[in-house]
């Protein structure tokens, strides 16, 4: 194993991640709104040339600067039976269903794990000209800004938003909606999206209902970052769940009492 992450390197691996994830984004917005053609993949998700040509960008990133990390993304993969200190996750169109549709609540993504621990995130909303980073110990920001969480008490007065409901377990569902019924407010704003609100403290929290590890590393330390809380439904703090709750921390056991 490699000893700890420098104070020197920490700001050199968030502003290489900043620059590979608005790469990238740059990269797919040239294909927003026009007519791409869209591929099924092996689960039948949607992929588009956006997709696949911001990854190769951030990847060629990435790979220059570090030689030696691995690097695992959505469309392109990873080998995990390698074993490797650092580990960069990329997500090159979160929200690829949206995307198609000419909506423009998509993000980009890229996150640093090292040695199990996500040290390092990214969150470029192209069409949005918004910027979200964090990394461990320096706090997350947007656009510069710096980003914090809502400290509304309680889902009576919040805001709480989610995930398509068709990803969500049937033993979920009807918990989640008897949960919306007790907030102030409930929107469905998916993916990254959603979570970038949580961050800027726009809404209390966000259910992901169905997750890979590139959707919500940069999510976890940028939430983190920004003072909330995130897990998955069992309360874990891990991306590796399936599911993912971000959240201002506050409200955070009421809703995995709620889904549960």
């Amino acid at each position: 194993m490699t000893n700890k992450i420098t104070a020197r390197q920490l700001p050199h691996f968030l502003s290489t991640a900043k620059a590979a994830a608005q790469k990238g984004g740059q990269r797919a917005l040239k294909y927003f709104r026009k007519n791409v053609t869209i591929v099924r993949k092996v689960d039948r998700s949607p992929v588009t040339r956006a997709d696949r040509e911001a990854e190769q960008v951030i990847r060629g990133i990435l790979q220059k600067a570090f030689p030696s990390h691995q690097l695992c993304g959505e469309e392109y993969g990873w080998d995990p039976n390698l074993q490797a200190d650092f580990k960069w996750w990329i997500d090159p169109v979160d929200g690829t269903r949206q995307f198609i549709r000419g909506l423009p609540f998509w993000g980009t993504l890229v996150a640093l794990e090292h040695q199990g621990e996500v040290v390092a995130g990214v969150i470029h909303h192209p069409t949005l000209d918004l910027t979200l980073w964090a990394a461990k110990g320096m706090g997350c920001y947007a656009n510069g800004r710096k980003a914090h969480v809502s400290k509304i008490p309680s889902l009576k007065g919040g805001t709480f938003t989610y995930g398509g409901l068709r990803l969500t377990h049937p033993s979920y569902r009807k918990k989640l909606t008897d949960l919306t019924a007790t907030c102030y407010d409930d929107r469905g704003f998916g993916d990254c999206f959603g979570h970038s609100l949580v961050i800027q403290g726009m809404v209390e929290a966000m259910l992901d209902p169905a997750v890979k590890p590139y959707d919500v590393a940069a999510i976890k330390i940028c939430v983190e970052e920004a003072g909330g809380r995130f897990t998955d439904l069992k309360g874990r703090g891990s991306i590796y769940g399936g599911n993912a709750l971000s959240s201002n921390g506050l409200v955070h056991a009421q809703i995995l009492k709620a889904v549960r």
